[in-house]
Order: C-alpha cells, then sequence, then structure tokens
C-alpha cells in the first residue's frame, strides 16, 4: 500500500477536522432542533375555541384605569392606592387574562341577575380611542366584555383580579 503524498495527507487532515468539528457541535445542533420542536408543538396545543382573550396581546396600553383606582405604565407600573402585590403584576394579569367565550343565548339567560356594572378605561395613548369594557361579578364567575365586544366568563378569585391592600 503506498503512503498518501503530502497533498493527498493534507487533504485527509482537513476533512478530519472537519469531521472533528462537526462531531463536537452535534449535541449544541440537535439540542437546539429539539427546542424548536417542542416550541412548535406547544404553539401547536389547540387553546380550545371558547376561550378569548380580554385583550389582544399586540395593544400598547397605557393605562388601566378601574372605578376605585388607576394603574399607569412606567417603569414599572404604577399606581395611586395600595396593593397587596406589584402593580405590575396585576397589569399582567389583567392584560393577559383569558376566559370561556360566553354565547348570546347563555348571556340572555344571565342578563336578568346582571347588576351593577363596573367598567375598565384601556388607555391606550392621546391619538387612540380608549377602550371602555364592562365587567360584572357573579357569585360563581366574572362576566366580561373584551375588546372585540365578546362576553367572557373568568373564575378567579376576587383577590387576584383587585389584590387591595384595604380588603379584608
Amino acid at each position: 500500500m503506498a503512503l498518501p503524498s503530502r497533498r493527498g495527507f493534507n487533504n485527509i487532515l482537513i476533512i478530519g477536522i472537519l469531521v472533528f468539528i462537526a462531531l463536537m457541535n452535534l449535541p449544541t445542533y440537535l439540542r437546539s432542533k429539539v427546542a424548536e420542536y417542542d416550541a412548535a408543538q406547544q404553539s401547536q396545543q389547540a387553546i380550545p375555541e371558547s376561550v378569548i382573550a380580554l385583550l389582544p396581546s399586540n395593544l400598547n396600553v397605557k393605562a388601566l384605569q378601574f372605578p376605585n383606582f388607576t394603574l399607569t405604565q412606567g417603569s414599572p407600573w404604577q399606581t395611586d392606592i395600595a396593593l397587596d402585590i406589584s402593580p405590575t403584576e396585576l397589569a399582567g394579569r389583567w392584560m393577559n387574562l383569558s376566559g370561556t367565550e360566553i354565547d348570546k343565548a347563555t348571556y340572555d339567560k344571565l342578563k336578568p341577575s346582571l347588576r351593577s356594572p363596573s367598567t375598565l378605561v384601556v388607555d391606550l395613548g392621546p391619538e387612540i380611542e380608549p377602550l371602555r369594557l364592562t365587567y360584572f361579578q357573579l357569585p360563581q364567575f366574572w362576566l366580561i366584555q373584551n375588546a372585540e365586544n365578546h362576553w367572557l366568563a373568568v373564575s378567579v378569585d376576587p383577590h387576584y383580579l383587585f389584590p387591595l391592600a384595604n380588603q379584608n
């Protein structure tokens, strides 16, 4: 068997180094592909069609004005009353809130029991008309009108949406 020439030996050495580099990067590459696949699977997991969001995720909210207090966007969010949690966390709760969509027939059944509506004003800045969202606290759940004028039922503790420090 003849020994490779100097040029042939250099080619074998270069190919060997490239294979070594590829083998060293293979675990990282495979981990990134698995992470991409997992992310795609999670995004494809079907959220039931009846679950809708209170606010679209693309809104640039400047303030959330409730009947008794206001949350104002800043770094971090600020409020005009004492809360049991940070204003930033409360603003996140409201802006990421979703619930089960209530159809017209169900809303018509609930309508006689709806008393004392409250309004959440979502301020989107000086150039955009604010959103006015009506909500009711019922014994079993909250009935809240979303930005698209659909009604959603949200089953959370009142303290989750209104963690006021002076509540008992």
